[in-house]
């Protein structure tokens, strides 16, 4: 694999590319050259911000028992930065976002504080709520920070600093010509954490040519940190065609475990899902397609240590927690070809599972893993997990055992590691059945800066393993999955019961920008082998996908990260091309992880 990085050349001739372009863009002084200007800004990260690995609790650590006494609340502007808000590098589109920017309202903000004034500074505690604040999709970054000391240091001012994203946003997708869909959404409605999306879908290949879908989400109800969603598609792709011919109503009320010292999570979702027949003859609809179920989904989880251990003061404690699980899925119509054979697809199901949890878990802070500079948390500790439960999958009635463990490593040097090992399986008629066992390993290195220039560098490496013995009602292992090559087309009636899959990736972030555009080039490589189920590993087939591409994002305009992927597959399936080139731009950019996770079966797919 080859992995180009264009190389800079001189400062001199640099300024002089720029100065003979920006002449090109600007034949007139003003407005437009303002504009220019302020497109093609390229502000480099301060040096000090680009390669750090800090322990969040380090900057209180020190002040641990003081008493607060005031807390501000700062909202940093765009142009500006958490970590240094006397570092003001705006531009015209700054100012405009800033114009029209609804902020998020401080009084919001106080909403999601864990401590208030007269309170003893517990560093874990701030640590956090200074990551759940960065977790809030409504906030770009955020930073809690001693401003003010007593002489001597029994008590301190505390001042959040939050900067938010532009909240409104939308995405549109022409398809082949005949179909139109568009969205839009504010992230932040009103300034208090709101959500609300519309969406829209006309295609001239539909029955009804029109469809629509709402949702709307409420955060933090009450200063609960409980949230309620409740939403309608009347658009959603069909899971078992893809054709957007689903309607779905759902409703969730869920409350997060914000902080390992928290009594209760949990959450409750109910949905109702259905399809109308938009595209095809009925016959052919009724035989395959169609179906109609409603699910419920409800759990809850107790923290028995967060009380004993607020206070701790040496270093976290391991957690205790318990939880109870319920989940049915209910199909009320099914395709008529599956009325007399079994399909895991649309098999009700009615289960019970609890779960005994131990965890302990720090948080570290650093940068250019999904984003391009921005405060981003990485786990640094374990979760542990014993569960037992009861299952009644079409009529079959059995007990189900599992074991989870998951491990979060961050090393002196600044890498990371987070190893997974998941067992579970049912006992049915005397004999053990479905059972799942997963080993998988994610990591990426440390961030290193490419010689004297402005590029940094990570290389993420990820491996994993699934076996599956005496499969009978759930799903066989496949290729196109989340421990496969997830683009790969799906092999129609290729059950596999084992599978190993290898994959890296090379990213390259630049700290500088070009016509205001951060960039980080990446290639990949992904190596999958699948065996079907009955045979020797001899039989086994190899998958494979090599390729590269680019992520760019302008923090001067209103749209998130945009991916360039261009893939190679050596070996295909039946519709399949060898290659594949995509744009997407829902990407993730921030690394998602909990403390806890409801109790669930082994997800093998």
């Amino acid at each position: 694999m080859l992995l180009f990085i264009g190389t800079a050349s001189s400062a001199q001739e640099k300024k002089s590319v720029e100065d003979t372009t920006l002449q090109f863009l600007t034949p007139k002084k003003g407005l437009l050259e303002k504009l220019v200007k302020s497109i093609t800004n390229n502000n480099p990260v301060p040096e000090d911000t680009a390669i750090v690995t800090i322990n969040n609790i380090t900057p209180f650590a020190l002040y641990r028992g003081a008493i607060i006494r005031s807390v501000n609340i700062v909202n940093v502007r765009f142009g500006e930065s958490v970590n240094d808000t006397a570092i003001k590098k705006k531009n015209l589109f700054d100012e405009i976002g800033n114009s029209i920017h609804r902020k998020t309202r401080k009084t919001f903000i106080n909403n999601n504080l864990f401590f208030k004034a007269g309170e003893e500074l517990s560093p874990y505690l701030v640590a956090d709520n200074e990551r759940f604040l960065r977790e809030q999709p409504y906030l770009q970054d955020a930073r809690i920070q001693i401003t003010g000391i007593s002489p001597n240091n029994d008590s301190v001012d505390l001042t959040v600093f939050y900067k938010d994203v532009f909240s409104i946003s939308g995405s549109g997708d022409a398809g082949s010509g005949n179909s139109i869909y568009a969205e839009v959404q504010d992230e932040n409605f009103m300034g208090d954490g709101q959500r609300v999306k519309i969406e829209n879908l006309y295609d001239l290949n539909r029955r009804n040519r029109y469809a629509f879908g709402m949702e709307y989400v409420r955060r933090n109800i009450a200063h609960t940190f409980a949230n309620i969603t409740v939403g309608y598609q009347g658009n959603a792709p069909a899971f078992n065609s893809g054709r957007r011919e689903e309607t779905t109503v759902y409703s969730s009320l869920d409350l997060p475990l914000v902080s390992p010292y928290a009594l209760w999570t949990g959450s409750f979702n109910a949905a109702l899902h259905y399809t109308t027949n938009q595209y095809i003859s009925d016959s052919l609809y009724n035989a395959n397609f169609r179906y109609r179920y409603a699910s419920y989904d409800l759990w809850a989880g107790y923290n028995i240590s967060a009380r004993r251990l607020l206070h701790e003061t040496t270093s976290r404690k391991p957690k205790d927690f318990v939880a109870l699980r319920l989940v049915k899925n209910d199909f009320l119509e099914i395709p008529n070809i599956y009325e007399t054979q079994y399909n895991f697809q649309y098999a009700n199901l009615v289960s019970v599972l609890g779960a005994f949890t131990r965890f302990k878990q720090d948080y570290y802070r650093t940068n250019f893993i999904y984003g391009f500079g921005r405060n981003e948390d990485i786990p640094s500790g374990y979760n542990v997990s014993a569960l037992a439960g009861w299952t009644n999958k079409q009529g079959y009635t059995r007990p189900y055992a599992g074991f989870d463990l998951q491990k979060y490593v961050v090393t002196p040097k600044q890498a990371f590691f987070n190893y997974e090992l998941k067992f579970g399986g049912y006992f049915n008629d005397g004999n053990f059945q479905d059972i799942s066992f997963l080993a998988s390993l994610e990591s990426f290195s440390r961030l290193r800066r490419l010689g004297n220039s402005r590029w940094l560098v990570r290389h993420f490496i990820n491996g994993s393993f699934t076996q599956q013995i005496n499969t009978f009602l759930n799903e066989p292992l496949r290729v196109n999955s989340t421990f496969g090559i997830p683009s790969f087309n799906n092999i129609i009636g290729y059950n596999g019961s084992s599978r190993a899959t290898g994959s890296c990736e090379s990213v390259f972030y630049n700290t500088w920008k070009f016509f205001g555009f951060s960039f980080a080039p990446f290639a990949f490589g992904n190596v999958s082998y699948l065996k079907p189920i009955g045979q020797g590993f001899s039989y086994g087939d190899v998958y494979t996908a090599w390729g590269g591409g680019v992520r760019t994002r302008n923090e001067n305009l209103v749209f998130g990260t945009i991916e360039l992927r261009i893939q190679y597959f050596p070996r295909t399936t039946v519709g399949m091309s060898p290659w594949n080139i995509g744009i997407q731009s829902n990407l993730q950019f921030k690394y998602n992880s909990q403390y806890i996770k409801k109790p669930d079966f082994v997800t093998v797919n």
